[in-house]
């Protein structure tokens, strides 16, 4: 048996322990497990819900002597989204999300085709085949994206948009000024992976592209490889290739990927690097020329 094989068959292990879980829980629900995406999907009366477990999972295989607590962190987190709600009302999977708790969450499009409620989400586009929708930060670092019927009758989309691009913007508030005060830029440029679910939502905020584009002097190329991990260079110096290869081996590496999309940042918008349609230009949303 190969090591993928070990791995796939872990993988189903681990969904079907969850599965078992969460169906003891709700009886009235169905539960079914997708180990190859990693996810369980729950359905009944008022409930429709697929609740990915990779975060959870990379989790207990970094941590197992706290797998049994991280189970159950996660687990009492899911409640609200599985509390059945009258048809059509903005609660039909849950109470609705508060808007303190509302962040953009940047993945690629692949990553959200994969959500049978992909079209209710509230969305900014990226340049590549990155997208930005609104998620719910949840305990236990985890999050889940939130369709519109949760604020229809309640917020208007720009309430959540304003709100999810103030909530990102204080989430990454230090990083800034630690980026305007380093010393030096180093050869291979920036690494920043201190987030381990939300680090590809730097790119929608306006304020840390202008800082590395200060700090660079000039165009800044910026990469999302893996959900982890942003890296970020001046553009047009030695080190620009090898800064390519380096995204590409992060993304091709990385337990979550994101994108092997190089962008280009000039403080004010956001491109893909040699790309060769035309249109490519983006700007970064309205908010940066108020």
């Amino acid at each position: 048996m190969s090591p993928a094989d070990d791995d796939i068959e872990e993988r189903a292990a681990f969904a079907e322990r969850l599965r078992l879980q969460f169906a003891a829980r709700h009886r009235s629900l169905e539960v079914v497990a997708d180990p190859a995406r990693l996810s369980l999907h729950l359905r009944g009366a008022g409930v429709d819900v697929v609740l990915p477990l990779a975060a959870l999972h990379l989790d207990c295989l970094r941590h197992p002597e706290r797998t049994a607590a991280l189970i159950a962190d996660f687990v009492r987190a899911s409640e609200s989204r599985l509390t059945p709600a009258a048809a059509g009302t903005p609660g039909a999977q849950g109470r609705g999300p508060a808007l303190g708790r509302l962040l953009w969450c940047v993945r690629n499009s692949a990553h959200l085709a994969d959500f049978s409620r992909a079209s209710e989400l509230l969305t900014a586009p990226l340049p590549a085949d990155l997208v930005a929708f609104v998620a719910e930060a949840l305990p236990g670092s985890y999050m889940r994206g939130v369709p519109r019927e949760e604020w229809a009758q309640t917020h208007s989309d720009d309430e959540v948009h304003r709100a999810a691009d103030a909530n990102t913007a204080a989430r990454f508030a230090q990083l800034p000024e630690r980026i305007l005060g380093a010393g030096r830029v180093a050869r291979d440029g920036w690494r920043i992976g201190a987030d381990p679910l939300f680090q590809g939502s730097v790119l929608m905020v306006p304020e840390v592209l202008r800082a590395l584009v200060e700090r660079a002097g000039s165009d800044v190329l910026i990469a999302n490889p893996d959900r982890s991990l942003v890296l970020a260079i001046p553009a047009g110096t030695p080190g620009e290739e090898g800064f390519r290869r380096r995204v590409l081996r992060s993304w091709r590496e990385g337990l979550n990927p994101v994108s092997r999309a190089v962008l280009v940042a000039d403080g004010t918008r956001l491109e893909e690097s040699r790309q060769a349609r035309a249109g490519a230009r983006l700007g970064l949303m309205g908010w940066l020329r108020s």
